[in-house]
């Protein structure tokens, strides 16, 4: 127990440590232990909308079986109280949740809920913890959720499908090669948690079965909570859950039963790394490949991919113990002090550069048991640079070691450092406490000592503000360049494309000779009974006897806004009616008049940060140029610029000043993953440097100056990117969407996808070469349009009341303009071509060398925006179809046929997608979809006589999940304001659109559930009412447009400009066209 904390004992728990944090002491954080199971209880309480739990096991395997992947998956198909699959996530979304979720790492395993409110979240967690430690674990589950082979004689399952996207990217080969290479196989560290599919092809249950009871022991596991809960019925809770433990015999004390090891820290995982390249062969490790080096141990991977230009590296080396905290922050620091702005050294060295040797680099630290490892990934590394970059790494770490650290820049990362993590705090406090609690429960002391220091990071920032040069010099010199490294290269391989292609086609192939018709038929057979299995209804009255909460036991966060400036009327309405806190704040705007010829909102909410955020519309932009906007946004934050006062700040010193001023800040096309029609450019900062951030704005935008030699710099960058981009399959499918559904002239969402910009971006390189000067201008044109009072929205959120003067500073800053109204913003329905107004038959399909699974987007004509009648209606409609556990779930990933299945809404472009994500072959989920959707919508029966329909329970639940969904958009102080600025400048809605809709959704019924279903998703499943498209591997490409066509879709082979998928000529001969 923490030495000074009085025990505290409730029921069978004990109280090991109590601390709050000394930074912010209105956040508190428990452990406790169960004296009868010992279970582990973490609990980080603060206010806030949302509670979240992580029931966490310390999974530890010495395979590459991928036990504690499938286990993951195994979990949510039933347990002894609950035996059937759905059960879980059904009632979960009864609670005010959005269903479960859970996710397997290295070491261990977590499963998640978040529930607005604590009524059902405590009433789940019991139903979690059963389905956790008491699965059911059948085989039929095995089959459909782990591995099977399909009646096409296809390796499938939902797990071997999320591996077979997985497996042979550069990102995962590199990553387990570097395990190979620094673990023996006495490390559990060494192994592929998730399972290599070869693995998985000759994994069983019992073996999954016997895993499971080892290591889901409540002694194993810890439940970590984050929010704030009621103390005494959270502990009847969990006193109910630890009855059970004893109830079931699993309970062995605090400790576990004789002869346990704590998973890592007491095991074979223990022993730390070495890293010795003096000789090749590996001691335990896999080998390297010449030349030997003392300092230097290298490997060779090869990564599918006829692009055989760009490559990878990652280099590693050993770090400090897990109890030297002050030594692992440090080498946090030093590493974003390396690594975080173009003006620091490897940015500068490898990034900003003519001719870059990466266009991305990331230094990171994963803590584990015997010691930690640190590492550094360089992504688009030229193939001619690919051996040689870690040794301009280290010549460089050298060179820094030898002129000195910039102790002012130091001062400024530091200082960053500790206002992030307080924003962090803020913004997403759970996630910044779950980590660092799993942290502890799998590695920290079991009797609560450490998590004080675990907790306290501002004591070890005010250590590190005291190092001097000497001491930062001494880490850097310790852990990156007396220390040996790894290197692992990865090569691009077009040879290896082809061998797997071979390799897969071949598998089947030999089914067939083997098998035949009949093997073929007994697989399909298989896999359907286990279906059948699976799919046992619920009992309704288990649903129905779980109620639903009542939304006031959600505690929403408070926003009030005012405005000043041009406005478009009617047509942008802050909200229905003013509150007084509304009135009150606009009062106060009100009184900083006069208002700048700019429209700004100001939502004020209780944060000790400023968010700026400016959103412009891109209609004004010439077609010509809005292929640029990328390139224009890649180098907003890093141009020389004249400030207001008449200073010339070169490029590096616009880094430095902004980085001392602001926070953090961004620029992207859209916000989020919509109204890709705008640019959006955010700034957030301490509230104190509110004038500085509005300062930063203007010269940003208006003042910079695009300096030919940062232009080149920035293009260079963009092109050197884009092989790695066209080896992503969900960017591909989504680029040939948005190729067929918006203009390619006026859309500048169409010219800013990757076939466009692939197309594109070389001819700009070409131009900085030839014709600088013309491409300055286009981009001088580019701002002048964009930065019209007509298109440019403001949004400044915090505690505005706080503000002595909220509009002065713009009055002092932005240019005198004559808006007296906004221009609307563009949505992407004003720039669809005539197939995206009505969708039909068109098909594209693209063959990637790269990946092993498909992707598809299916779209068809969607409702008339917000406003629409129908809007609520079909939002629930889709709560219902995409519940985790739901039919699309069910029939689509349960039967193996994608990781992922959902039908979106797009009501700014009027459109609605069906999208699948993983996909073994996108023409059979595809298929599997429509029977299902056409099953709901008209009462047909399934493939197998059985039928389909929707219930009151459904519809209830679909409900109780929405409040989840609005809650989680508000979730944070800033999630609030900026949900309140979308709902107002961009879905023209007016601030409480998410209750306006609960209120709206409480009315809909059964029968507008299947309204919906005939008038807006069986459209979808139609070709002559949708388009579709695919990317896909080379070896299925055949068989996806085959069955497409073979649907009424005119299928179009695409190839990725600039030869990414050269190679897919062969796969296409069946159709004389080329993929």
């Amino acid at each position: 127990m923490t030495p000074g904390v009085e025990s505290e004992i409730i029921g069978s728990f004990r109280r090991l440590a109590r601390e709050p944090l000394p930074y912010a002491p209105d956040l508190v954080v428990e452990k406790w232990r169960s004296t009868a199971s010992g279970i582990t209880v973490l609990w980080a309480q603060f206010e806030n909308p949302l509670l979240n739990a992580y029931i966490t096991v310390a999974s530890e395997i010495f395979t590459d079986s991928g036990v504690p992947h499938t286990l993951e998956h195994l979990v949510f198909l039933g347990s002894q109280r609950y035996p059937y699959k759905g059960v879980l996530d059904s009632l979960a979304n009864r609670a005010f949740a959005q269903g479960t979720n859970a996710w397997t790492a290295n070491d261990h395993t977590a499963y998640t809920l978040t529930t607005a409110g604590s009524d059902g979240f405590l009433r789940m967690l019991p139903v979690y913890c059963d389905h956790v430690f008491f699965p059911t674990l059948t085989d039929a589950g095995f089959v459909t959720e782990v591995y099977h082979i399909n009646g096409k004689l296809e390796d499938a399952g939902v797990v071997y499908s999320e591996m077979q996207g997985r497996e042979n990217s550069s990102a995962d080969l590199m990553e387990l090669k570097t395990q190979r290479m620094l673990y023996p196989r006495s490390s559990a560290y060494r192994s592929e948690t998730g399972g290599l599919m070869s693995a998985l092809r000759v994994l069983t249950i019992d073996e999954i079965r016997q895993y499971h009871a080892k290591y889901y022991a409540p002694h194993n596991a810890a439940i970590v909570l984050c929010g704030p809960l009621d103390r005494e019925k959270l502990f009847a809770t969990l006193q109910g859950i630890d009855e059970r433990f004893v109830q079931l015999g699993v309970a062995h004390g605090e400790h576990g039963p004789s002869g346990w090891k704590r998973p890592f820290v007491e095991t074979g995982s223990a022993v730390p790394p070495l890293i010795d390249g003096s000789v090749l062969a590996g001691n335990g490790v896999d080998d390297a490949d010449p030349p030997a080096n003392p300092h230097r141990r290298r490997v060779f991977v090869e990564f599918p991919e006829s692009d055989e230009s760009i490559g990878e590296v990652q280099v590693s080396w050993i770090g400090p113990t897990l109890d030297e905290n002050l030594e692992l922050h440090a080498l946090d620091v030093l590493s974003t002090y390396v690594t975080d702005s173009p003006v620091s050294p490897v940015q500068r060295e490898f990034v900003e550069r003519d001719e870059p040797l990466s266009t991305d680099v990331y230094f990171g630290n994963s803590e584990r048991a015997g010691k930690s490892v640190l590492s550094a990934w360089f992504s688009g590394v030229p193939s001619t640079q690919l051996d040689e970059l870690d040794g301009h790494l280290d010549q460089l770490l050298r060179r820094v070691y030898a002129e000195g650290i910039d102790m002012t820049r130091m001062k400024t990362v530091l200082s960053r450092e500790r206002v992030r993590l307080l924003s962090q705090l803020e913004m997403r406090p759970a996630d910044c406490f779950a980590d660092v609690l799993i942290h502890d429960f799998l590695y920290g002391k079991s009797n609560g000592q450490g998590l004080a220091t675990t907790l306290d990071d501002m004591s070890r920032f005010d250590a590190l503000d005291k190092y001097t040069n000497e001491a930062w010099l001494d880490v850097l010199r310790r852990y990156f360049i007396d220390n040996p490294r790894l290197v692992v290269v990865g090569r691009p391989s077009a040879s290896l494309v082809t061998r797997l292609k071979d390799e897969t086609q071949g598998r089947v192939a030999q089914r067939h000779e083997a098998w035949g018709e009949q093997g073929a038929h007994a697989c399909e057979q298989k896999l359907q009974q286990a279906r059948q299995e699976n799919d046992v209804p619920i009992p309704p009255d288990m649903l129905d006897s779980f109620h639903v909460p009542s939304s006031d036991t959600i505690e929403w966060i408070r926003v009030s806004t005012a405005a000043c400036g041009p406005s478009t009327t009617d047509q942008e309405p802050l909200y229905e009616a003013a509150t007084p806190d509304d009135q009150r704040l606009q009062a106060y705007i009100d009184g900083d008049a006069p208002a700048p010829s700019f429209s700004i909102q100001f939502d004020h909410i209780p944060s000790k940060f400023v968010l700026v955020s400016v959103v412009i519309g891109t209609d004004s932009v010439p077609p010509e140029l809005r292929a640029y906007l990328t390139l224009y946004l890649s180098m907003v934050f890093s141009l020389p610029i004249r400030r207001q006062n008449g200073q010339w700040l070169a490029y590096e010193d616009v880094v430095k000043q902004l980085d001392e001023d602001v926070l953090e800040y961004d620029a992207a096309i859209g916000i989020g993953s919509s109204f890709s029609e705008s640019v959006a450019i955010e700034l957030k900062a301490p509230a104190a440097h509110y004038t500085k951030v509005v300062s930063w704005v203007y010269d940003l935008l208006w003042r910079s100056e695009f300096a030919p030699e940062r232009v080149r710099i920035a293009a260079a960058k963009l092109a050197q990117s884009l092989p790695e981009q066209k080896r992503d399959g969900r960017m591909v499918a989504w680029s040939l969407s948005r190729s067929m559904l918006y203009s390619n002239t006026h859309s500048s969402c169409e010219a800013n996808t990757i076939l466009r910009q692939a197309q594109r971006v070389p001819d700009m390189v070409d131009a900085l070469q030839h014709n600088p000067t013309q491409v300055i201008e286009h981009l001088n044109t580019i701002r002048a349009t964009l930065l019209r009072p007509e298109h440019v929205r403001i949004s400044v959120a915090g505690d505005i009341l706080d503000i002595p003067h909220p509009i002065e500073p713009w009055r002092q800053c932005l240019p005198v303009g004559f808006a007296t109204q906004l221009s609307p913003l563009p949505w992407g329905k004003d720039l669809c071509t005539e197939l995206g107004k009505k969708p039909q038959f068109e098909g594209r399909i693209c063959a990637l060398p790269a990946i092993e699974s498909s992707y598809a987007v299916f779209t068809s004509r969607g409702l008339c925006g917000y406003k629409d009648p129908d809007y609520a209606p079909l939002v629930i409609t889709l709560t219902i179809l995409n519940a985790m556990e739901s039919f699309l779930w069910r029939y689509i990933r349960g039967a193996g046929l994608a990781y992922g299945a959902s039908i979106r809404n797009d009501a700014e472009s009027e459109q609605i997608h069906f999208i699948l994500y993983r996909a073994p072959n996108a023409a059979k989920a595809f298929m599997e979809g429509r029977k299902v959707i056409e099953a709901l919508a008209h009462g047909t029966p399934l493939d197998d006589g059985s039928r389909v329909a929707f219930d009151e329970t459904m519809l209830e639940s679909a409900k109780s999940s929405l409040h989840f969904s609005v809650a989680d958009a508000e979730g944070t102080v800033g999630a609030a304001a900026l949900e309140s600025f979308v709902d107002v400048r961009l879905k023209r809605m007016g601030r409480g659109r998410g209750k306006r809709l609960l209120q709206q959704a409480s009315s809909v019924t059964l029968d507008d559930v299947r309204r919906c279903m005939k008038q807006y998703i069986m459209p979808i499943f139609d070709a002559s009412t949708s388009v579709c498209a695919v990317s896909c591997s080379l070896s299925t490409a055949p068989s996806i447009r085959d069955a497409l066509q073979a649907h009424g879709y005119v299928m179009n082979d695409v190839d990725m400009p600039g030869g990414a998928s050269d190679a897919s000529s062969d796969s296409a001969s069946d159709s004389d066209s080329e993929a």
